[in-house]
């Protein structure tokens, strides 16, 4: 999705200007979206959540099609057409990236074509005031990252500790992508019957880290999986014709960490 990550400082990006995206097609081939604790009960009615491991780490992910390259979730136009948008795609060109030690420096995607080289009128931003400092909606975007980050951190205690009590499974899943059905590989559930053997103490223990919230969610979305076919569908139609405004929903983006460009 990012192409050109480049910290951004007054040195690099002073008297330059930015402007918001217009539409998803930038994350058009991400099939799995990072997610963060806090956005499992919205994004939970609208998709499927699984979790992957990365570098002994596991981490929840929306599940935006069973297919690598592709997201059901964006139509061909650029418009989003699901209930729910995760967090990591709002805030778009910027990233929060590892600096050295337990830093995080903000970043953006100067291949994005949303970096100017000086503001040219009306939904254009500077990035810095006269005082170098994050100005207008660049300070919005080092806040809202900032605290995605926080979240995302909670997220990996969280998941850490489920790790720990073995409730991580593969998630057996089959996909027929005009080849034939073939395993989708690399994703994980809860094993919810592990769950259930779990002793008192370990039960215990997972309620008072308010990780209970957290798996029922996630057991709650599996019930979405079905959404991924019907939105192949979607995709198919809409290849096909003019798409119209009915054909997506609404997005309300409501779960504490809300960001736009508008």
């Amino acid at each position: 999705m990012y192409k050109s990550l480049h910290p951004v400082s007054p040195e690099r990006h002073g008297g330059k200007a930015w402007r918001g995206f217009s539409g998803y097609l930038y994350a058009a081939g991400e099939a799995l979206l990072p997610l963060c604790a806090v956005e499992l009960p919205r994004a939970a009615a609208d998709m499927p959540i699984g979790f992957i491991r990365q570098n002994d780490q596991v981490a929840p992910v929306a599940i935006c099609a069973l297919v690598p390259g592709q997201n059901f979730y964006i139509a061909p136009d650029g418009r989003w057409l699901g209930a729910y948008v995760p967090a990591m795609l709002r805030a778009y060109p910027f990233a929060l990236v590892p600096g050295e030690g337990d830093q995080r420096v903000v970043c953006i995607d100067e291949d994005s074509g949303l970096l100017l080289e000086a503001p040219d009128g009306e939904g254009t931003d500077p990035f810095f005031d006269d005082q170098n400092q994050p100005a207008g909606k660049f300070a919005q975007v080092v806040d809202f990252l900032t605290h995605l980050e926080r979240d995302r951190q909670a997220t990996a205690r969280l998941c850490a500790l489920l790790d720990r009590h073995g409730l991580f499974a593969d998630w057996p899943m089959k996909v027929d992508a005009g080849q034939g059905a073939q395993d989708v590989t690399g994703i994980l559930r809860i094993d919810e019957a592990k769950m259930n053997q779990l002793s008192d103490e370990a039960f215990l223990e997972l309620r008072k880290a308010g990780a209970l919230p957290f798996i029922y969610t996630h057991l709650l979305s599996v019930n979405r999986l079905p959404v991924l076919s019907r939105l192949a569908q979607l995709q198919s139609q809409l290849q096909q014709r003019q798409p119209t405004l009915a054909d997506a929903f609404e997005t309300p983006l409501d779960d504490g960490l809300e960001f736009n460009f508008d």
